[in-house]
């Protein structure tokens, strides 16, 4: 009796780790990207993506799923006078994107949040059409720290917004 009560707990714990594993976002980021610079952050993002050579925006890493989408663009730019937390999703960034690929594109939700350190932020999904003709998502979360903003971005097919790497950033 006591083996199967003791075969019976084993059972339930692996299928309370496998479960708490599987339901963890961190899990399956393993890469992180360090950047040391001002303001000083990292982000988190799934092993199975690599840093990109192709680097059109001139963002400050690039990284993607090998010769395809997702894409995920970080960088840190000077901030607006006046800007606030909540126009790097709804102007900022908006205008960038709009610029950066000739196209116009749609605000889908805005939502203010804070970063896993705290830092105030705002996390923003746009729908846009890649060269006229291929609808895309797009997954942002931006902060401020000092004169400069950071944000991380994630470009997608249109679906479930992709938020564990962007949602991984924090400053040190």
């Amino acid at each position: 009796m006591k083996n199967r009560w003791s075969m019976t707990a084993l059972v339930i714990l692996a299928g309370a780790l496998a479960l708490s594993l599987a339901l963890t976002p961190s899990a399956a980021l393993a890469k992180q990207y360090v950047y040391s610079g001002t303001p000083a952050f990292t982000v988190t993002y799934p092993d199975t993506w690599e840093e990109s050579s192709d680097n059109p925006s001139k963002v400050t890493f690039r990284t993607k799923l090998t010769n395809s989408l997702p894409t995920m663009d970080i960088n840190v730019l000077d901030l607006d006078p006046g800007a606030t937390v909540d126009d790097l999703g709804k102007k900022l960034y908006k205008k960038r994107l709009e610029k950066l690929q000739m196209t116009s594109a749609a605000v889908a939700s805005n939502n203010l949040t804070k970063t896993k350190d705290g830092t105030p932020a705002v996390e923003t999904v746009y729908t846009w059409m890649y060269q006229g003709i291929v609808e895309l998502q797009s997954t942002f979360l931006g902060a401020i720290k000092g004169n400069k903003y950071v944000y991380v971005v994630i470009h997608q097919y249109p679906g479930e917004p992709m938020w564990d790497a962007p949602r991984s950033l924090t400053f040190k």
